[in-house]
């Protein structure tokens, strides 16, 4: 939309060349008065066209006057260059005669100022040159029906984003959108459907991106730019930085999932497939026409199926995305009936006894077509398509469920620890949750342990404190998972109501001959015991390790040293047999 006379000068920026500091100081102060807030001023001519190049200001002010090199020839060189050929720029003179103006026009000048400069007469010529340029821009730049950036921008702007400097592991990408059945449509309906089809098409795309984690730091002006109509059946996001190819393939699948529900236009409920082309910098081009025309190739590619997918212009891309879609697909019809998934309990023994005092749940996927899937597989995608609170509740329900039946039986020294990710631990009903999960089980709550990591609980520590008080009246005990790799300070955690930490198995890997891993293990252990803190050391797997901590004093243990985690009812004989 074109700018308002009221924010004209406020959102554009002006730069001035003159050889007089004074003259510099107070244009700037006529400007700032009348509301620019973005204004540079040059005095050195001969860097003139350099910094004019490099900035691209909406306006140019240039006095005629200079030493070295004058304004004609600082205004010759600007018209002779693509990306300032346009660019208006206002002449400042001291001179009325013919010859200099005309000199002036011929050489590009778009308008004149006489010295001494007069205030209003200043801001009025600019801002209604500022005026023209946004209507200008809008007519070059914004498709008209959307008000989108066009083909033309968009290139720019993924331009400027190649020629940025990045870190050697940051990259762009271009995700094209071809509106599948759109030209259908509005030759069925007519332009009018047509056209308010394409707006609501472009305002869900927007509202979307806004809801993505990885996009959801971006307000609206934000969004805008990110999002282009670069032809008549297609619409191109571009995202700086995306990192990796998956989170490429996230962002793309949020858009196809939103794409599923009809569009409702006046009386007409209307559906659109879109296919959805991916190109990375660096791996599918290096320049922006490359990268859009892959992008565009890769949508084209799949548009004949008529259904919404995704398609990457890499192979090994498009494989990789496969795999995880199917799997996804795969993990969502599993969580319908939850007969696939079962937990393991890795035993915890006392570092001095070896008597079983805990074990930790851990969950397994038994695929019906490929068997066990690690968790390393199927734990990130469940994280990724907003799997994991049920997944963590099925967990929670199963654990509380074994633990019960482990105290009817006798084990009631043993105590349970179950792993709770962020997304489960910050969903409003969390602890509604687990308070039904105790009273549905009837298990003795003090002999369940919840486990986060150290990250997970400094993330808002004011929250998660308040939270974990609330879990503590339930009964429970709460330990910090994976410590040491995080905030790694006591001094932190000190205000929390803990009962243990776990040392990370990083830091006991070196045991018992790296320095660095002694002092890391033994300081936890000694800060730990002063704040009361039961300690845990995981990732045991050799004696010599087992050895050394025991001696620092180290309440509990948990390794392949001891056990791998194993089934219920091996752990249950494991217990008896240690115990």
């Amino acid at each position: 939309m074109v700018a308002e006379q009221g924010t004209v000068l406020a959102d554009s920026f002006i730069m001035m060349v003159d050889d007089e500091p004074i003259m510099l100081d107070l244009i700037q102060v006529f400007l700032e008065d009348a509301g620019c807030e973005h204004f540079m001023g040059l005095s050195e001519s001969t860097q003139a066209v350099e910094q004019v190049t490099n900035n691209q200001p909406d306006v140019l002010l240039l006095d005629l006057v200079m030493p070295e090199v004058n304004g004609f020839e600082v205004l010759r060189s600007l018209r002779n260059q693509p990306e300032t050929k346009h660019l208006p720029i206002v002449v400042l003179t001291s001179s009325s005669d013919g010859p200099t103006k005309l000199e002036a026009l011929e050489l590009g000048a778009t308008d004149f100022l006489a010295k001494p400069v007069d205030p209003s007469e200043l801001v009025l010529r600019v801002r209604n040159i500022l005026t023209v340029k946004a209507y200008q821009d809008q007519l070059a730049y914004y498709d008209a029906l959307t008000g989108l950036p066009n083909r033309i921008l968009c290139r720019d702007r993924l331009s400027a984003a190649l020629s940025a400097p990045c870190a050697d592991d940051s990259r762009s990408a271009i995700l094209v959108l071809r509106l599948s059945g759109f030209k259908r449509i509005s030759d069925s309906y007519g332009s009018r459907i047509g056209d308010a089809l394409l707006k609501a098409a472009s305002k869900r795309l927007m509202n979307t991106l806004m809801s993505i984690d990885l996009l959801s730091t971006e307000n609206v002006a934000d969004v805008q730019r990110l999002v282009a109509r670069i032809g008549a059946e297609e619409l191109a996001v571009l995202v700086h930085d995306v990192g990796t190819p998956e989170n490429a393939s996230f962002i793309a699948e949020q858009l196809v999932n939103a794409f599923e529900r009809a569009f409702q236009i006046d009386t007409f409920e209307l559906f659109m497939n879109i296919s959805m082309g991916i190109s990375l910098a660096k791996d599918d081009g290096d320049d922006a026409d490359t990268l859009l025309k892959n992008a565009s190739y890769a949508a084209d590619f799949l548009a004949e199926e008529g259904v919404s997918h995704i398609n990457f212009y890499s192979v090994e891309a498009n494989e990789d995305l496969k795999e995880r879609v199917d799997l996804q697909q795969d993990l969502r019809k599993a969580l319908q009936t939850n007969e696939e998934f079962f937990l393991l309990y890795q035993p915890q023994v006392d570092a001095q006894t070896g008597v079983v005092k805990g074990g930790e749940a851990l969950v397994r996927w038994r695929h019906p077509v490929n068997g066990i899937v690690p968790p390393f597989l199927f734990i990130p995608v469940a994280e990724q398509y907003g799997l994991m609170v049920a997944l963590g509740e099925w967990i929670f329900r199963r654990a509380c469920t074994q633990a019960a039946q482990w105290q009817q039986e006798g084990m009631k020294d043993v105590s349970i620890s179950i792993n709770v990710s962020g997304k489960q631990f910050s969903a409003p009903n969390f602890v509604d949750f687990v308070a039904q999960c105790l009273a549905e089980t009837q298990v003795d709550p003090s002999g369940i342990i919840i486990e986060l990591t150290e990250s997970l609980a400094m993330d808002d520590a004011a929250a998660t404190i308040n939270l974990l008080h609330e879990l503590k009246s339930l009964g429970l005990q709460i330990s910090v998972d994976d410590f040491g790799t995080g905030y790694s300070s006591l001094s932190y955690l000190k205000n929390f109501p803990l009962d243990e930490l776990k040392i990370d198995k990083a830091f006991v890997d070196g045991l018992p001959n790296d320095k660095g891993d002694q002092a890391i293990t033994s300081a936890i252990i000694t800060m730990a015991k002063k704040l009361s803190f039961k300690v845990v050391a995981e990732g045991v797997e050799h004696k010599e390790q087992a050895d050394y901590l025991a001696q620092a004093d180290c309440d509990l243990i948990q390794g392949y040293y001891f056990s791998k985690p194993i089934l219920p009812e091996e752990f249950m004989s494991f217990y008896r047999e240690h115990s």
